[in-house]
């Protein structure tokens, strides 16, 4: 199945959802789509209006009040888990090779702030935000969540002053290879404690340039928020839907996953798994019948 037919069949989705749950609610909605709430009302689009509190509005997406948004579909799921205690089911979820996902997972306490976590260690202008972080015993977990998205966010500093390669470029201090370290951002003060990519060598194209994002989520997790170290045994988790092409073989961000966990070299681990994984746990868990339900109609999603 190609990308375009399988957003079409979301969208589509989306639009029997709102005829069987909103159909003389037409206020609600955004007039230029019909699958987005309008601003005031994006709580609509969680599983419960309530799980809006876990999640500030400043710290929101801004697509985070259309039925697509990954950011509200983890704030449905995970926020579910944690109002009812139960995130530590999250041990029961396999990766995608049939493994537990988080072997010997344990809380360090009940997160504060779990969604669009902040990370203030890599000298950020604007900080890196995580969809889910869980402060844990033996290393942090960082979870970046997807959904129907096509591909990732690239490194902004490419085409900006920077040619994509990692190497000495006209304008920089003389030896300097990346933008961000040049402003002082302390990517590459850790990359190399992580993954098989020294900072003092050229690399054309620069391997963190297209999967910025999944390196991102992998330095959230493995830097510690206080030392400014890398700590434990800290575990990155990718979750997607199992039906988006792009997640296939052969797809874009499949690929980029691929390398990236291929790179890893230090005490990271890098996961994915997917919702319908996460669903099969519920359903095992049990007590998530409203849940599951909510999921399949207007996700399609099923364990």
């Amino acid at each position: 199945m190609s990308y375009s037919i399988y957003k079409r069949e979301m969208l589509h989705r989306f639009k029997t959802y709102r005829r069987q749950h909103y159909s003389l609610q037409d206020e609600l909605f955004d007039e230029r789509y019909y699958h987005v709430f309008k601003s005031r009302y994006s709580e609509y689009n969680l599983f419960n209006p309530c799980l809006g509190k876990l999640l500030p509005k400043n710290r929101r997406h801004r697509w985070f009040r259309s039925m697509g948004s990954s950011q509200a579909l983890a704030v449905s799921v995970f926020g579910t888990m944690m109002c009812r205690n139960d995130l530590q089911l999250l041990t029961k979820v396999l990766d995608n090779n049939g493994h537990p996902l988080l072997l010997g997972f344990v809380l360090e306490g009940q997160p504060e702030h779990p969604f669009d976590y902040r990370v203030t260690a890599l000298n950020e202008p604007r900080p890196t935000q995580v969809d889910l972080f869980l402060p844990c015993q033996k290393g942090n977990v960082a979870v970046e969540c997807k959904f129907w998205e096509s591909e990732l966010e690239p490194c902004s500093q490419v085409a900006k002053e920077c040619n994509g390669n990692y190497s000495a470029q006209p304008g920089r201090t003389p030896g300097q290879r990346c933008a961000l370290t040049e402003k002082r951002i302390a990517y590459w003060n850790y990359i190399p404690r992580l993954f098989h990519w020294r900072a003092d060598v050229d690399y054309k194209p620069c391997p963190i340039w297209k999967p910025f994002q999944l390196i991102r989520n992998v330095l959230a997790a493995a830097i510690d928020p206080s030392g400014k170290k890398v700590w434990g045994q800290p575990t990155a988790v990718l979750v997607y839907d199992a039906r988006n092409p792009a997640f296939a073989p052969g797809g874009k961000i499949y690929e980029q996953f691929q390398r990236v966990q291929a790179a890893l070299c230090g005490p990271a681990n890098f996961k994915r798994t997917t919702w319908q994984a996460i669903a099969g746990a519920l359903t095992e868990q049990g007590g998530y019948n409203d849940l599951l339900a909510w999921l399949d109609k207007k996700y399609g999603i099923k364990p």
